[in-house]
């Protein structure tokens, strides 16, 4: 059933479809030749993105550092869908705001897809976190009682 009042626009494949073969002789349907097929997929239709988690993220990296760190100011300067840089230093992916400041990083479990490289991230949410959450025996050497955290969506393409 269809909602269509005026017109409905039927497409497909190449191929036969026991439905729509029947309409091809229907006085009320107009058949046209779609597009010539397009040679190469352009790269933004190529990308995938992933929007990351609480568990994709370093939630501490912020709290490791002192309450008048350029850190915090930097995350606070946020909001969604701000550009982030990304990228990968010793082995930590880090998210760096168009400053340069690190404004936080990756779990260190974190795997880009398979066959791919991160192109760009943007800013999904800003999380507030506190010494209380973090587990016991990481929370002494904690220099905040409270901080921010980024959570990004990172966009990948392809490697050529």
């Amino acid at each position: 059933m269809t909602r269509a009042r005026r017109t409905l626009t039927l497409a497909r494949f190449q191929g036969p479809h026991p439905f729509l073969d029947v309409l091809k002789d229907s006085p009320t349907v107009l058949l046209r030749d779609g597009p010539a097929p397009v040679s190469s997929t352009p790269m933004e239709l190529r990308r995938s993105y992933r929007r990351l988690g609480l568990g994709d993220v370093f939630l501490s990296y912020a709290g490791y550092r002192g309450e008048n760190h350029p850190v915090h100011s930097a995350i606070a300067g946020l909001s969604a869908e701000d550009m982030l840089q990304v990228r990968a230093d010793a082995g930590r992916w880090e998210l760096l705001d168009q400053q340069g400041i690190v404004v936080g990083q990756l779990a260190s479990d974190f795997h880009p897809p398979k066959g791919t490289h991160c192109a760009f991230g943007t800013v999904s949410a800003v999380v507030g976190w506190e010494r209380e959450y973090s587990e016991p025996e990481y929370q002494r050497a904690l220099r905040c009682n409270s901080w921010e955290v980024v959570v990004p969506e990172l966009v990948f393409e392809p490697d050529l």
